[in-house]
This record gives C-alpha cells, structure tokens and sequence, in this order.
C-alpha cells in the first residue's frame, strides 16, 4: 500500500503543472513491493529481469524508504540479471518534430553507458530517442533516424559524479532541421548553445513499435546500455522545459528525495 503525506501529495501536483499536459508520464516510484510501477499519465511500468521474466521490486530492485517522510522510494538497479523497469510503445513517448524533456535523480554506480530512459530498440532497427550516460560519463540525449540509420546528439560539457544523487534532464526544442537540445545536472545547463552532433543526413524521428524502457534502453528481453545505481523519480514531458522550470523542479523535489 502507498502510504505518503500531504505534504507530498502536494509537491506532486507542484511537480505535473510544471511538466504540463502534454504527453506527460511522470513515476513518483511510491510503490516498494509487487510487479507493478505505477505511473501518471500514459503507462505503467513492469519491474523485470533477465529473459523478461517479471520481478517482485523488494527481490531486485531493493527499494529504499526515502527521507524526510515522503512515503517514496529510490530503485537500486544492477545490471548483474539485467535490471530495469518495463514500458509500453504508447504515441505519448514519440516525439516527431515535436518538442519534449526526460529528467531523473541518479545516483551512478558505474559508467558503462548507462540508458536512464529511452525509446531506442537498435537490434530491432527502430532507435527513437535516448537519453544515457556515455562511456566518457557525459549525458547525452540522442535522437535517432530509424529509417536512415542517423542521429543528433547533444552531449554535456561535465561528466556525471558517481556515487552522489543528482537531478538530471534533457530538453528538445522539437525543430529536427537545427535541433536545440540542454542537458542539466542540478540545474546547470551543462550544453547552454543548445548544440547537436549529426552523423548522417538527420531528417526526423519516426514513431516505431519500440516500447519505453527506464535504466536500459532495447526491448525487455535484451536489454542494453543498463543502469547501474540508484534512480527516483523519472519523467517525460511534451514539451521543452525551461531553465527556470528545471531549477523550479530541482527544488521541488529536493525535499521529496531527502536533500535540504
């Protein structure tokens, strides 16, 4: 049973008016126990392990009652059985010339190219978008040309810190022609020119049948690029935040999480 206070009741509502409505999913992680992460908004999601077999969150992901009261939870992700949390293809995740954001607190264990969130099925040739640490412990956030295997890529300025809880987001302007995408971490634009990478002749995204996946990106049976750490609190949003919105989110949650 989700048992949480008024208080965060309160901060959750703070929180969705700032997202908007516009193809809004947003998983506050109040559950600790079953099969089953309820979102608001477009889908739930599926705790699920090697094989795509389905697991119970208290076996796996040893949730972590949070601080300060909240009645939320930080889920620990190991990519040892292949950890993470199972979405749904849902039109609300695609995002042709269309404008959209994806934040999470992190607490990074390891860099191995670790996918927060995606859309982004390479073996199934249907890549949409992800957003990831790379190799280097940079976030990037990549928007993939399915159909002519092409990308942009913005990349931040700063690596990642391991091993401390930190509020990351990416933004899209939705303009596939000169993409303006900013990567924060605490509220730092990390890429303030809003600049991309191309690698090939990027037209647009495409709406492919990839489901939506958080702490790997793929499809629930082989997973890839996976999570390693802790992760609170994901979110997709229609629209680009702002500056000021993601620094108004930060503070918002703060408290939620356990950070004065």
């Amino acid at each position: 049973m989700t048992v949480y206070n008024r208080q965060t009741e309160g901060k959750l509502n703070d929180i969705l008016t700032i997202l908007g409505t516009t193809k809004t999913t947003f998983f506050p992680f109040w559950e600790k126990t079953g099969q089953l992460v309820t979102g608001i908004g477009n889908t739930n999601l599926i705790p699920a392990e090697t094989g795509g077999a389905a697991e119970d969150l208290e076996h796996d992901f040893a949730p972590h009652e949070l601080t300060l009261g909240s009645g939320l939870h930080v889920y620990q992700f190991s990519p040892t059985g292949d950890h993470h949390l199972a979405g749904t293809d849902n039109a609300a995740f695609s995002f042709v010339a269309a404008a959209f954001s994806v934040g999470a607190w992190i607490r990074p264990r390891s860099i191995v190219s670790n996918a927060i969130l995606a859309k982004y099925d390479s073996a199934g040739n249907a890549e949409e978008w992800r957003f990831w640490i790379d190799a280097a412990g940079l976030l990037d956030l990549e928007l993939h040309d399915a159909s002519e295997s092409t990308t942009e890529i913005g990349v931040s300025s700063a690596a990642i810190v391991l091993n401390q809880m930190q509020f990351v987001v990416a933004t899209y302007d939705g303009t596939p022609a000169t993409p303006d995408v900013h990567l924060y971490v605490d509220g730092v634009d990390l890429n303030p020119t809003g600049a991309t990478t191309e690698a090939g002749a990027f037209v647009d995204m495409e709406d492919t049948a990839t489901p939506l996946t958080v702490g790997c990106g793929g499809v629930t049976a082989t997973p890839t690029t996976e999570f390693d750490g802790c992760m609170a609190m994901p979110f997709i949003c229609g629209k680009q935040l702002t500056a000021a919105e993601v620094v108004a989110l930060r503070d918002i949650m703060r408290p939620l999480i356990g950070i004065s």
